[in-house]
């Protein structure tokens, strides 16, 4: 999706990192689809120094303003990260249903 904004797709990965790190296991197939992402989304790796930062309230009332459109296409990328290392945890589903429980 091309008309994201650099907000958006800092938001967006933002999230892709907390489902990666919510069953406390990085596999590398996680890091290599974060990797990809990073790099569709053409993101400068110092703005992402302090990831541990990230505040959920605010996560959240930035990823509700997105359209319906931008939503279901990150809710895409959310689930494709909870899939690529093979097993679905449900933590990671919890991360998702956090921010996607609406669409």
């Amino acid at each position: 999706m091309n008309n994201l904004t650099l907000s958006e797709k800092r938001t967006i990965f933002r999230i892709l990192n907390l489902i990666m790190k919510a069953d406390y296991v990085i596999n590398p197939a996680e890091t290599k689809y974060l990797d990809r992402i990073f790099n569709e989304f053409e993101l400068d790796f110092q703005e992402f120094d302090h990831m541990e930062d990230v505040d959920l309230d605010e996560l959240s009332k930035a990823f509700s303003s997105f359209t319906l459109e931008k939503k279901q296409y990150a809710h895409k990328l959310f689930i494709e990260m909870s899939e690529c290392d093979g097993f679905v945890d449900p933590r990671e589903v919890q991360v998702i249903n956090k921010f996607c429980t609406l669409l």
